[in-house]
C-alpha cells in the first residue's frame, strides 16, 4: 500500500469514529457540540493507559469505557435534566481540554519532556485493524438505523418524539443510549490518534478533529453511507499536506494547507445547508 494511502486512511478513521457516533445521536434528536472534547479524553486515556504498561488494545478499550463514561455524563445533564445541549458540549471541551493537560503534565513532570507508548501493530494492508474496522462502522449503523427495532427507535425519537413516548417508550432512555454509543466511538477516535498516528500526547492533541467530525455529519445530510467518502476527503486533504510538505512543496504558503481541512468542512457546511436531512427534532428536549 502506498505510503499517501497509508497515511489517508489513518488520519481518516479517527474523523469517520467520531463522526459515526455524532450522527447516531444527531439522529436521536440530541446533539454534542463537545465531540472535541471527548475525542480529547479518549486520546489522553489511551496514552495514559499505554504509559502505565498495558498494551495498546487494553488501551484502546480504556479510551472506549471513558467514553462511555463522557456519553453516560452529556446526557445526564443534556437529556436528563433538559439543560442547554450547547452550554454542556461547550462546558465539556473546556474541561476535558483543561483536565488533560493538567494531567499530562503530571505526568510528563516538570521537564515537559515527550513521552511516547506503543502503538498498535499493523495486521491487514500494513495497517492496524482497528483502523480498518472502523470503515465498517457507517455500513453496521446503516443497517442498524434501517433494519432493526432498536435503530427505527432511535430514528423515531429524532423524527416524532412524541409519537415515541404515546407508545409507552422512553425518549430519554433511548437518546442516553446513543449518547453513549456516541462517546465510545469519539473517544476511541481519540485513542486512535494516540496508538496510530503519533505515539505521544499533547495538549489538545485532537486539533479540532471534533469539529471536524460534526462537520462531516451536516456533510453527509445524517446518512452513514455517506461518511465514508467525507471522512476520506478531509483525511486525504491532511495526508496531502504532509505529503507536499516532505517535497518541500513552497509554492503555496504552509499556513495555507494547515487551514484547508477546515475550509473544506467550512464550504460543505454552506453546500450542505441548502439542502434537508436533519431529524426534525434535533435540538428539542425530551418529551
Amino acid at each position: 500500500m502506498s505510503g499517501f494511502l497509508e497515511v489517508a486512511l489513518l488520519l481518516s478513521a479517527p474523523l469517520l469514529l467520531a463522526a459515526a457516533g455524532e450522527l447516531v445521536l444527531e439522529r436521536s434528536g440530541s446533539l454534542q457540540i463537545g465531540l472535541e472534547g471527548t475525542m480529547l479524553a479518549g486520546a489522553f486515556t489511551a496514552f495514559a493507559a499505554a504509559r502505565a504498561g498495558t498494551g495498546p488494545y487494553a488501551a484502546l478499550a480504556a479510551s472506549a469505557a471513558v467514553g462511555a463514561g463522557a456519553g453516560l455524563l452529556f446526557a445526564l445533564f443534556a437529556v436528563a435534566r433538559r439543560a442547554d445541549p450547547i452550554l454542556v458540549g461547550t462546558v465539556w471541551n473546556l474541561l476535558a481540554l483543561g483536565a488533560t493537560g493538567f494531567a499530562y503534565r503530571l505526568l510528563a513532570g516538570e521537564t515537559g519532556s515527550v513521552l511516547q507508548v506503543r502503538t498498535l501493530p499493523a495486521d491487514l494492508l500494513g495497517l492496524p485493524w482497528p483502523v480498518l474496522a472502523s470503515f465498517l462502522v457507517p455500513p453496521v449503523l446503516h443497517l442498524l438505523l434501517t433494519r432493526t427495532r432498536p435503530g427505527l427507535r432511535i430514528v423515531a425519537a429524532g423524527e416524532h418524539p412524541e409519537a415515541v413516548r404515546a407508545q409507552g417508550l422512553s425518549v430519554v432512555a433511548i437518546r442516553t443510549g446513543a449518547s453513549t454509543l456516541a462517546g465510545v466511538l469519539g473517544a476511541l477516535g481519540g485513542g486512535l490518534l494516540v496508538l496510530t498516528i503519533s505515539p505521544t500526547f499533547v495538549e489538545g492533541v485532537t486539533a479540532g478533529r471534533g469539529f471536524l467530525a460534526l462537520a462531516i455529519v451536516v456533510f453527509a445530510r445524517w446518512k452513514p453511507l455517506r461518511l465514508v467518502p467525507a471522512s476520506l476527503l478531509l483525511g486525504g486533504v491532511t495526508a496531502l499536506q504532509y505529503r507536499l510538505q516532505a517535497l518541500g512543496f513552497q509554492a503555496v504558503p504552509y499556513a495555507f494547507f494547515l487551514a484547508l481541512p477546515g475550509l473544506l468542512a467550512l464550504a460543505a457546511l454552506a453546500v450542505s445547508g441548502r439542502g434537508g436531512g436533519a431529524p426534525k427534532a434535533l435540538g428539542t428536549p425530551a418529551p
